[in-house]
């Protein structure tokens, strides 16, 4: 398996270029988003359905601070608040800079990421390790009363 990138002969078809616009206005909402909600403004509908209605969290509860301090520079204040925060924010970047140019190329580019990201074996692994750091964040650390403090004596 060579890790290069490849691209493939013929251009993206309409449909395929509306679904990498779309792709890049989900990726890129988060990222963009948490410059101006760090600075202070805050979105009045932005809040866990989740928490609001059962008092759990959610297994994204935290994300949000997590990428406004990313946002900031403050990586150690990223992972005390989601240790999956700066991972997400990463794939982010990775999905926005791989969509704009497919986009700007107007062909699709196969790469060893894409390629990772298509086997079923690795989308289950991702999936168990993510619902396993929430039920640990949920029965081990109390989140979201003991969380914080816990999380940062151990890091």
């Amino acid at each position: 398996m060579t890790h290069s990138i490849a691209i493939r002969g013929h251009s993206l078809c309409s449909r395929a270029c509306r679904k990498r616009w779309g792709l890049l206005g989900i990726c890129s909402a988060p990222l963009l988003g948490a410059i101006p909600y760090g600075g202070g403004y805050r979105f009045p509908s932005l809040a866990c359905p989740m928490l609001h209605l059962t008092g759990i969290p959610c297994p994204t509860c935290g994300m949000t601070r997590s990428f406004v301090a990313i946002a900031q520079g403050n990586w150690s204040q990223a992972v005390t608040f989601h240790l999956f925060g700066p991972v997400l924010f990463a794939l982010f970047a990775i999905v926005v800079v791989h969509t704009a140019i497919e986009l700007r190329t107007n062909h699709q580019w196969i790469t060893f990421y894409t390629q990772c990201i298509r086997r079923r074996d690795i989308q289950i692994l991702s999936i168990v390790t993510y619902l396993g750091y929430y039920f640990f964040r949920l029965l081990v650390l109390g989140y979201p009363d003991n969380f914080e403090n816990t999380l940062s004596t151990i890091i």
